[in-house]
């Protein structure tokens, strides 16, 4: 036996047809799902995209400039650890005892 649908869900159902056909419809027609933008709406998201780009070549400019300076504090202890590891007078590398036995 099948059971009756409350009025709640037969309005449901028509209304999801309408709507069904209200797209088959636009798409037929070559309309779209979705009205065109204005113009002035395409110039405010073209705007704010041009906005958002600016800012993430910022973000980006920014995290490079850390990056660098990053990697420049890294290669300044690099170079004082060799530095300290070489003899100022002939520049051969030290030994255990830090005299050099060559000078």
């Amino acid at each position: 036996m099948a059971k009756e649908l409350s009025y709640e869900m037969q309005a449901t159902i028509a209304a999801l047809e309408a709507f069904t056909e209200n797209i088959r419809w636009r798409v037929a027609s070559g309309e779209g799902l979705f009205p065109r933008e204005t113009e002035e709406q395409e110039r405010a998201r073209l705007a704010h995209n041009r906005r958002v780009r600016e800012h993430n070549a910022r973000v980006l400019a920014e995290r490079e400039r850390i990056e660098r300076e990053r990697q420049a504090r890294v290669n300044a202890r690099e170079i004082a650890a060799v530095r300290k590891r070489l003899c100022d007078s002939c520049f051969c590398e030290l030994p255990a005892s830090g005299v050099c036995g060559m000078c």
